[in-house]
């Protein structure tokens, strides 16, 4: 008797899990959209509770863009572990970020462009993708210490190396450039790749069961909370001094590239994560807008800027509310029209480089 193909229920169930775990990851991803999008048409400064509420994104919605883009580098590498063509293609993505987002801050020189540092990452995603994955976690806590010490180091070191006030842009001199993603821009590699191998250490945890999700939820919560009470806290016991030379890495300003930062965003970004993978099940119909976002990450992320470049920053917090929304709602308007007719965003498909890949492939999009 010729066995049968119809899936068993436990297999049914196991199909449903992994579609709503990988759907929570891109409803994370389109979250950290929407807060991007908040922090990049500011205020950056505001006063009083709403205020506060508002800019809540402030130095914490890049971090989680950034480690579900190491997630889901992790899991491409994974998916196409056989694959020769996989070096080609991430050299064309790596590249194309790079050079493209150094280009699109030419539009908008006021804002700081995430792009080039993406690029970078996924070129270093190609040698990460060697490293065992207990290494990866102690690299990853070596590095969040190490990173910020050296540009402490450099930025403290005289005017030739200090911090760069401006993102640098595609007519910089290349030694500029250089020294502004690796180490004094606002998006530095030092300190801006712990959170990429934060993603792809989660990736290879078991994302889809419940204990996995509560231990995200509960040493999330704990690192973000621990890090930003140290970060308020060292402020007033270093003084004055606290942001003279190597006294800057017991401080945790947003932005800041220091430890403190870096334990309580990533913290935070795992904290949400979890969330998302625990309670999907009840939230999926409500989140569907911000998964077609995540899915359409790099198509809105440059939406986005093109807007801001048309109508600049907002002065006030009425203002940037109002721009806040109506870009939001757009981009998620724009995201469920776009997937409704089409399986990939615009700039997903020539970030894809499907000309670079064997026939049969997989079909789904992994965002950057």
């Amino acid at each position: 008797m010729a066995r049968s193909t119809e899936p068993t229920p436990s297999t049914r169930a196991q199909r449903q899990s992994g579609t709503g775990r990988l759907l929570a990851i891109d409803a994370a991803r389109g979250l950290a959209m929407v807060g991007m999008v908040i922090v990049n048409v500011g205020p950056t400064r505001t006063e009083g509770v709403l205020g506060r509420l508002y800019l809540a994104p402030y130095g914490r919605a890049s971090i989680l863009f950034v480690l579900i883009a190491g997630l889901g580098m992790s899991f491409f590498l994974r998916s196409r572990r056989d694959d020769a063509r996989r070096w080609p293609v991430l050299l064309w993505r790596a590249g194309l970020l790079f050079f493209g987002g150094l280009a699109l801050q030419l539009l908008t020189p006021q804002i700081g462009v995430i792009l080039p540092t993406y690029g970078l990452l996924f070129a270093l995603a190609l040698a990460l993708q060697y490293v065992p994955r207990s290494a990866l976690l102690w690299l990853t806590l070596v590095w969040a210490v190490a990173g910020p010490v050296v540009i402490v180091m450099h930025t403290s070191a005289g005017a030739a190396v200090r911090h760069l006030t401006e993102p640098v842009t595609l007519t910089d001199p290349v030694g500029q450039i250089v020294h502004s993603s690796l180490v004094s821009g606002p998006y530095p590699l030092l300190s801006w790749a712990v959170p990429f191998m934060v993603g792809m250490w989660v990736a290879g945890l078991e994302l889809s069961r419940r204990r996995t999700q509560h231990a995200m939820i509960l040493w999330g919560g704990v690192a973000a909370v621990g890090g930003l009470a140290a970060s308020l806290v060292t402020p007033g016991l270093l003084g004055a001094s606290a942001e003279e030379g190597y006294l800057k890495l017991l401080t945790g300003a947003a932005h800041g590239q220091m430890p403190l930062w870096l334990i309580s965003s990533v913290g935070g970004a795992i904290l949400v994560l979890g969330l998302l993978l625990r309670f999907w099940d009840r939230i999926a119909t409500l989140a569907r807008p911000l998964v077609y976002a995540g899915q359409l990450a790099l198509t809105c992320y440059v939406g986005h800027y093109l807007v801001l470049a048309a109508t600049g920053k907002a002065e006030t917090l009425a203002g940037g509310m109002v721009l806040s929304a109506v870009i939001v709602v757009g981009l998620l308007v724009f995201s469920w029209v776009w997937r409704s007719r089409y399986a990939i965003g615009p700039l997903e498909r020539v970030v894809r480089a499907s000309w670079l890949r064997p026939v049969g492939g997989a079909t789904r999009p992994v965002a950057p």
